[in-house]
């Protein structure tokens, strides 16, 4: 049933265009044209966070670190995830394989996936495409909003082990 959705979609996109009589080839390059522009704007944003995300993450610089007796291997977690899901993702996998989904570790990375945001990355995206100068405000709350999430799932999760 669902490898139906897309085609019927399209078929219900094109059924509406015919009947209000709109050109359905130059609304799509219109579209295309619009999505190229889009992915221009955002891509070097894009990169600059994949290579600061590899970066952190392949050099192992946090993972030695303990900071109130949260174990070093968190705390990559909780630097990347403002910055990229994707290897944020990657990292509670490691979490998870070394420690175990269960363990204090897996439900602490649990919880942050859950509850933070990837703020910069979608603060990037948005600057960019709406052309706001001034980002200093809504970096700061979303950032303040990550780190109470952080503190919150600190304080769930030792209530919960």
């Amino acid at each position: 049933m669902s490898s139906y959705i897309i085609p019927v979609f399209i078929l219900i996109v094109i059924v509406i265009a015919l009947i209000e009589k709109k050109n359905i080839y130059s609304l799509f390059i219109d579209g295309v044209i619009n999505g190229v522009k889009t992915v221009y704007s955002i891509f070097p944003y894009i990169f600059a966070i994949t290579i600061i995300s590899g970066l952190i993450s392949d050099t192992g610089i946090l993972n030695n670190i303990k900071i109130f007796n949260i174990q070093g291997d968190i705390l990559p977690l909780m630097i990347m995830k403002p910055l990229s899901g994707g290897a944020s993702t990657a990292l509670v996998v490691d979490i998870f394989s070394k420690y175990g989904p269960d363990s204090f570790n897996g439900m602490f990375a649990s919880l942050i996936m859950a509850s933070t945001e990837t703020t910069l990355y979608v603060i990037s995206i948005m600057s960019s495409k709406i052309k706001i100068k001034d980002m200093k405000l809504p970096i700061i709350c979303g950032l303040i909003g990550d780190a109470t999430a952080i503190i919150l799932a600190v304080i769930i999760t030792k209530f919960i082990v």
